[in-house]
């Protein structure tokens, strides 16, 4: 075997050894707020929040950082941090200590990490890929969705055997990927000239190689507004639906996940076995369109299995949105700042999901989860029809 095809397959280990415990914590965070301590609907929006919350302040400082230091140093340092507050919950509930506070730490501590391993792991991506980008970015996708199913599919043993063990699973995989990591080989910074400024100049001009391209402005700003109707959803507003509507548990919680992310690995075979898709922005503004479709069929109240149809549905159009937008950033960014590029592709996916799961938090307390699901078919909409008439999103790559 070649050493790219090595390098290849080290990281696509890496990728799956980071993102199970992800979703293993995706599915224990809400069962622990809503489920366990019984929290309110606005209690559980605050602790999703404060999953995403670090990023804000610290995606574009993980950015320049991976841009100055070898890849492969901070995400073996990186995993073996990330296995410590999963094991501090999982001592505390097996103690009986189990509070909203904690879990409010636990998820601050797992957000900061994931600040600096995203865009140092997706720095690195194009020097994996070779000629291939687009094929290999939707194969990561691929991969991250299904490491994603493989954690919310363990996780629906919370009801069963307790949260205990997955955290425990969630740290031990953690720690796993240390050698991943490790083995993917030395990447050390690209060289570039020595640039000035102060350090906040040196993070942030990576926004502002995006903001002046005509390309990457408008697929952030549609990654922001998914990120803040589409992310809420996802993270306060399905559970919810799951607890109030459908009186489920972590079983009915982790399936309606699972269900999500089929559909966006769903998209990504078939995007793989197209060969790749010529216009980019067009196909991203389609996808989130048709996921606002998908969602209104749980307007109708309809049984459980017709909710997660309309769920399939939504994360095929997910799949292929992430695909496009990712594959969008990665063609555009200049090679010495592709890290940080890819950083505020993170702050664009992930930016308004803190303040979209607090405002449909106190959204669905206060008028309900139907007007807030109508909330956010709406938003969507119009924030699409927006950028398909006044940006060049849709001729992207035509």
């Amino acid at each position: 075997m070649s050493q790219s095809n090595t390098k290849y397959l080290w990281y696509m280990t890496g990728i799956a050894t980071y993102v199970v415990p992800q979703g293993i914590q995706t599915i224990l965070m809400p069962w622990l707020v809503a489920v366990e301590l019984q929290e309110s609907a606005d209690r559980l929006g605050i602790a999703q929040m404060m999953t995403q919350l670090p990023g804000l302040f610290l995606i574009l400082a993980g950015g320049l950082v991976a841009d100055r230091l070898d890849a492969r140093k901070i995400l073996t340092s990186l995993h073996a941090v990330a296995a410590i507050p999963a094991a501090v919950v999982a001592l505390f509930l097996y103690l009986g200590e189990l509070s909203y506070s904690l879990l409010i730490v636990y998820a601050l501590a797992m957000g900061v990490i994931n600040a600096f391993v995203l865009p140092a792991r997706d720095g690195i991506l194009n020097r994996v890929a070779g000629e291939q980008l687009q094929r290999t970015v939707t194969v990561a996708m691929g991969l991250t969705f299904g490491a994603q199913l493989f954690g919310f599919t363990a996780a629906r043993a919370a009801d069963g055997f307790g949260a205990v063990p997955l955290l425990a699973l969630q740290s031990t995989i953690l720690l796993s990927g240390m050698i991943a990591a490790w083995r993917i080989g030395p990447m050390p910074p690209r060289p570039v000239e020595a640039e000035a400024g102060h350090r906040l100049a040196q993070m942030t001009r990576g926004v502002a190689v995006v903001w002046q391209s005509d390309n990457m402005r408008p697929a952030m700003l549609m990654l922001t507004c998914m990120s803040f109707f589409y992310g809420g959803a996802f993270m306060v507003l399905n559970p919810l639906i799951v607890r109030d509507v459908y009186q489920g548990t972590a079983v009915e919680i982790s399936l309606l996940y699972s269900v999500f992310v089929v559909g966006t690995v769903t998209a990504t075979v078939l995007l793989v076995a197209r060969g790749g898709v010529r216009r980019q922005g067009r196909a991203l503004l389609l996808a989130i369109m048709s996921g606002g479709l998908s969602l209104s069929i749980g307007l109708t109240q309809p049984p459980f299995w017709g909710f997660l149809a309309g769920i399939y549905l939504w994360g095929i159009g997910g799949g292929v949105a992430m695909s496009m937008a990712r594959t969008i950033m990665q063609e555009h960014a200049p090679d010495d700042m592709r890290a940080r590029v890819l950083a505020v592709f993170t702050l664009a996916n992930t930016s308004g999901m803190p303040l979209g799961a607090l405002t449909l938090g106190y959204f669905t307390e206060y008028f309900g989860v139907f007007s807030a699901l109508a909330f956010v078919i709406l938003g969507v909409w119009t924030t699409s029809a927006i950028l398909w008439r006044f940006s060049n999103l849709s001729r992207i790559g035509s």
